[in-house]
């Protein structure tokens, strides 16, 4: 399955990201981000269903809240950045 990965710029964040989205009726996980994607090992960020991407991104549009960076987290386990 294919999943996106909505990055944040802080725990903070992507706890609003997930709760917005929960709201929205989107599931979404925050998790830690993979450390392929991260410059300092740190970071966390909300995964969703490809399916849902973009309910996801009209939610936090209309909430104002923006993640810094998408990547799309393909079946076989390779990621690739999003541009928005």
């Amino acid at each position: 399955m294919v999943y996106y990965l909505l990055m944040c710029r802080s725990l903070t964040y992507a706890q609003r990201t997930a709760k917005i989205l929960e709201r929205a009726g989107i599931t979404a996980i925050v998790t830690r981000v993979p450390q392929l994607l991260s410059s300092d090992g740190c970071g966390y960020c909300v995964k969703i269903s490809s399916k849902n991407i973009s309910n996801a991104l009209v939610a936090l549009k209309n909430a104002e809240l923006y993640p810094v960076k998408v990547f799309v987290l393909y079946a076989d386990g390779k990621y690739g950045e999003v541009s928005l």
